[in-house]
């Protein structure tokens, strides 16, 4: 039986995991640094889960996005690269960084990730960047602006707030942004190329 989510109380936490107390059942919880920050004990919260079999044991891995869980996914695809591997990078790096440390080939950001050398980050790159293609939208569609900033008439904004709200941003926050840096926006042409920009002031 796979462990999709769960949702309960956090009776402790602990250097890389919670223990989730889900009606009276205590479930260890391995999670990323950013989400045990975020984490206290007693929070009441859900949490999506992977749930890795192995001959020896069973690990549950706690996610706060969807994406997050599937960038997991993506990187335990990868050859050489474990769950505790995988969970390592996603702690030491934002998932828009690494997202876009794939997309191009910056070899610099990932080698700083503990444990990364550079052979495996170059296979990581080879192997991930048409995967992690997909966490982002690529056509664009409609001239709507949701956010009120004026970008160029071909892109969707709708689906840029869309992709950056997936990865754990909010939307007063991209408002925000993509007012401030309207002008810029403007001048570029590409829908990826705008969310690297909106993602460098985000």
């Amino acid at each position: 039986m796979m462990i999709y989510s769960l949702k309960g109380t956090i009776n402790d936490i602990l250097p890389t995991a919670i223990v989730l107390d889900v009606q009276g059942v205590g479930y260890l919880v391995f999670a990323t640094q950013h989400a045990l920050a975020k984490w206290n004990k007693n929070d009441d919260i859900s949490v999506l889960t992977y749930h890795h079999i192995r001959e020896d044991a069973q690990v549950l891995y706690g996610f706060e996005s969807a994406t997050e869980r599937q960038l997991f996914e993506t990187l335990i695809s990868v050859s050489g690269i474990g769950p505790k591997v995988a969970m390592g990078i996603l702690s030491n790096v934002k998932l828009t960084d690494f997202i876009s440390a794939i997309q191009t080939d910056n070899i610099m950001l990932i080698t700083q990730i503990p444990g990364i050398g550079k052979k495996t980050a170059e296979r990581m790159i080879i192997e991930l960047k048409d995967k992690i293609q997909g966490l982002f939208p690529s056509e664009p569609k409609i001239v709507e602006v949701a956010t009120g900033a004026a970008i160029p008439q071909q892109h969707d904004s709708e689906d840029i707030v869309l992709a950056l709200r997936q990865l754990g941003y909010q939307k007063e926050e991209i408002k925000r942004v993509f007012m401030k840096h309207a002008t810029e926006l403007s001048q570029v042409d590409a829908i990826e190329d705008q969310i690297k920009v909106l993602l460098k002031y985000l």
